[in-house]
């Protein structure tokens, strides 16, 4: 397979694991983190983990990467 078509593949099975919004905001709270402390984790803005948690938004590119393995971390640690 092709490095495009695996990073395709990559990018949709990150989209799998991606939970519907208002599940994310629900991990994050559990977790005792603010949207500001969760952004600055991933390197990100406090308004995007705001635009992620209310649906105006889905992260992509590398972005999508770390969100994912934020949640999945804080999922695990819940």
């Amino acid at each position: 397979m092709k490095a495009t078509a695996l990073r395709v593949r990559a990018r949709m099975l990150l989209h799998q694991d991606l939970p519907a919004p208002e599940e994310r905001r629900a991990i994050r709270q559990a977790a005792g983190l603010s949207q500001g402390e969760l952004a600055e984790a991933i390197g990100v803005t406090r308004q995007a983990i705001s635009n992620w948690e209310s649906g105006v938004r889905t992260p992509n590119g590398p972005h999508l990467e770390r969100y994912v393995t934020a949640i999945r971390a804080l999922r695990r640690a819940a």
